[in-house]
């Protein structure tokens, strides 16, 4: 349930605190006084989109935060979304928009995206407007409210439907694929072929450009590595002068006389012969260098062409030699499949007609269990209609079989007769704006226990409806609230006194600004709020009297409902 709303610089309301309770709660006003705002509001924590427009003139930023308490289940659930382990039954939501369109929003103190925010609040709030029962016109939403109302006992079949049904697509998917034109196949068969006859050629191996590379800087510089090497060799050992051998060994040796006479001396010594000693190893290899290399200007012209086929082929396979070589494998792969593509369509056929027969079963047993809901589903809205002043009417389920899509091979679509005597037709055929009302108030209440903890508002349900059917209406919210926490933006008067809560939404003018507030009315509060909807501009003593009748007879209602 929703526990308390904070509202800064949204449209018109520059600041709201409302506290709400358990039960039936209404909220009134006159047109425009800012009802609406209340419900932006608490979509813009439902995770809506929001209009930067929303925030308040002259402000840089909107602010909403609400808190909500729910039970451990739906705990759970946040918890899950969140990413933490400790699920709290205590669920504060915070967004707060700036004039750039940026959001920052948290639950419970995390950072969460607007994604993530709405399945939250899908969890916690049910926000049912005038759209709604528009949308019950909409033949698509009917299976919706049906597999609802249904949960517990199509859940399981819709799951496995589900599984059969996107195995299909995918075995379908790749037969497709697989049975493509004899000529494309052919054609792609002959560049695969070309391809790979290329690349086998070239036997590349990894790392082998890199190499080849320093090889290449080698060659080019033949001359300058021959020409130093070997002077650099003179140098430290092969010169008939003094070399860098001779004067390190002689040094070496004056210090060995002297080493026993003082420590650091005799470190220095030792540390200058294992550098003697490294001399003449690196000496020798450089000698062995000297003799052995050679630079073939037939090598230098291979090494080039070599490279200039590797980079060639990098040019049209990947650019490098690993990128290339994985080219190769998928090549070889996808021509396998198109050399054993005979064999594989086959297998797949086969595969098919199984899970065509096993999605045929599933849908069937889908089918089965909606066509038996649907039974039951009448009833009950009947049963509400009644309630709800719609004595005559009578409900029940249309069901076409239409092409196999994610929720099975249903067609559903709600009937209605308002009438004795009348067909059975189409819902978008016969009701009327009062009469969709009702129906998705009747809708709602069926549905009422999949809500769970949730709360559940009303955006002025009762338009196109008053007298008796408002009554009924107001009664039937009351009953709802014995369960979940009721929210409703009403104009009617005998909606208004079924409430157990009562707000005044109402503009206000201070320092030359309009502003938005929302005021929780006591007894006479309610008492005069309702004289004001009875009656016109000035409120008469009979409205008065008359609003405190409704406000007395509508406890007894209440009184009676909760026995």
């Amino acid at each position: 349930m929703l526990k308390h709303l904070s509202i800064k610089n949204v449209a018109v309301i520059e600041l709201a605190e409302i506290d709400f309770d358990r039960g039936f709660s209404v909220l009134t006003g006159e047109t425009g006084a800012g009802k609406s705002i209340i419900i932006d509001s608490i979509n813009m924590l439902k995770g809506e989109r929001a209009s930067k427009a929303m925030i308040r003139a002259g402000e840089t930023k909107a602010r909403v935060d609400g808190e909500f308490e729910t039970d451990e289940e739906t705990a759970a659930k946040i918890a899950d979304i969140l990413g933490v382990d400790d699920a709290e039954t205590e669920i504060i939501v915070s967004r707060e928009m700036n004039q750039e369109g940026k959001n920052t929003i948290r639950v419970n103190g995390i950072p969460v995206n607007l994604t993530m925010l709405k399945s939250i609040g899908e969890l916690l709030v049910n926000i049912h407007g005038q759209h709604d029962n528009t949308s019950l016109l909409s033949v698509k939403t009917h299976i919706g409210f049906l597999d609802k109302f249904a949960f517990e006992k199509i859940n399981e079949a819709l799951l496995n439907y589900k599984e059969k049904y996107l195995e299909y697509k995918n075995i379908k998917s790749e037969l497709d694929k697989i049975d493509t034109d004899e000529q494309e196949k052919l054609r792609r068969r002959d560049i695969l072929t070309f391809q790979i006859e290329e690349l086998e050629n070239a036997n590349l191996t990894p790392g082998e450009d890199e190499e080849l590379e320093q090889r290449k800087l080698a060659l080019d510089n033949a001359s300058k590595i021959t020409e130093n090497s070997e002077a650099a060799y003179e140098m430290l050992y092969g010169s008939d002068s003094v070399t860098v051998h001779d004067l390190l060994w002689s040094a070496i040796k004056k210090l060995e006389q002297i080493s026993d006479f003082s420590g650091e001396i005799s470190d220095i010594c030792n540390a200058l012969s294992d550098a003697g000693y490294a001399l003449d190893e690196q000496s020798r290899e450089l000698k062995t260098f000297c003799d052995h290399s050679s630079f073939d200007p037939l090598e230098a012209n291979e090494i080039e062409e070599r490279l200039d086929l590797i980079y060639n082929l990098k040019r049209k396979y990947g650019s490098t030699i690993e990128e290339i070589l994985g080219f190769y494998e998928k090549a070889c792969d996808e021509l396998e499949a198109i050399d054993t593509s005979d064999i594989r369509l086959k297998e797949l056929e086969a595969k098919l007609e199984i899970i065509s027969k096993e999605r045929e079963a599933c849908a069937k047993a889908l089918s089965d269990i909606r066509r038996a809901s649907s039974k039951k589903l009448a009833e009950r809205i009947k049963k509400h209609l009644t309630d709800l002043n719609m004595t005559r009417v009578d409900f029940d389920t249309s069901f076409q079989r239409c092409e196999y899509r994610e929720d099975g091979f249903d067609e559903i679509e709600f009937l209605i007769r308002t009438n004795v005597g009348e067909e059975m037709k189409p819902l978008s055929k016969i009701a009327s704006g009062g009469e969709l009302s009702r129906i998705m108030l009747a809708i709602k209440n069926v549905l009422a226990n999949s809500d769970g903890d949730k709360t559940v508002i009303f955006d002025e349900i009762d338009s196109g409806v008053s007298g008796n059917a408002a009554q009924r209406i107001g009664e039937k919210l009351f009953s709802m609230s014995l369960g979940s926490q009721v929210l409703c933006i009403t104009h009617l008067p005998q909606i208004a006194a079924l409430a157990d809560n009562h707000y005044l939404i109402k503009k206000d003018v201070a320092d030359g600004r309009t502003r938005t507030i929302v005021l929780p009315l006591d007894k006479d509060g309610r008492c005069e709020e309702i004289a004001r909807t009875l009656g016109g501009a000035e409120v008469s003593m009979i409205a008065r009297e008359n609003a405190r009748q409704l406000l007395n007879d509508a406890q007894i209602i209440k009184d009676m409902m909760k026995k």
